[in-house]
């Protein structure tokens, strides 16, 4: 018998069905470090549509571990898809699965996938699908699966999007996924209320 302990959940603790399938279509901005055409650094401006609000809880009594698969199935060619869980963070450039671990989950605690999770579109409208899904230690088949739909529509102009009602920083972390309680010197990646992320730099 499959012993089941690990769903997706909201930020308010809701399960989401197993099976499910979210659209995500706000946009934020990124910034990263490029060549300038005469060799200097500068700072490039991303279009960026994270993954908003999405959890995964240990719904049983014991402490496990878990894997969490990023089943990247439809990748715009030019694009690329990131995913970070407890600090461990990677990119792909095309489609396939990513896996990541997170271990010694408290009973009911939630391990928050999230933040720096984002597909970065480039400057053409289109969708990139992911699936993801869980499997908890013990568990012989997948604990639960949800369809991921990140959207973009093609506009660049990131005002008017975000309605700055919720632009409260609700975490602060360190380019290497570390939760900061204060700025840091250097890059420091927020999270919105709204579910966007933004890197930015601290001098």
């Amino acid at each position: 018998m499959n012993a089941q302990s690990f769903s997706f959940v909201d930020e308010n603790g809701n399960v989401i069905e197993n099976g499910a399938t979210l659209t995500m279509d706000k946009v934020g901005t990124t910034q990263s470090f490029d060549y300038g055409p005469n060799g200097e650094f500068i700072i490039v401006e991303k279009s960026i549509v994270p993954l908003g609000g999405v959890y995964v809880k240990n719904t049983s009594s014991q402490k496990k571990d878990c894997k969490i698969y990023y089943n990247v199935t439809t990748l715009p060619a030019g694009t690329s898809f990131a995913a970070c869980c407890a600090g461990n963070c990677s990119t792909v450039t095309s489609e396939g699965t990513m896996e990541k671990d997170a271990k010694e989950v408290e009973p009911n605690g939630t391990v928050d996938i999230s933040s720096q999770t984002e597909w970065v579109p480039g400057e053409a409208a289109g969708t990139c699908v992911v699936k993801l899904s869980i499997k908890g230690e013990g568990s012989l088949t997948t604990d639960s699966e949800i369809t991921v739909n990140f959207v973009y529509s093609g506009s660049t102009s990131v005002n008017g999007i975000h309605n700055d009602v919720n632009n409260e920083v609700v975490a602060r972390y360190s380019i290497d996924g570390q939760l900061l309680n204060a700025p840091q010197k250097g890059i420091n990646i927020l999270k919105y209320a709204d579910g966007r992320t933004e890197k930015v730099i601290v001098k």
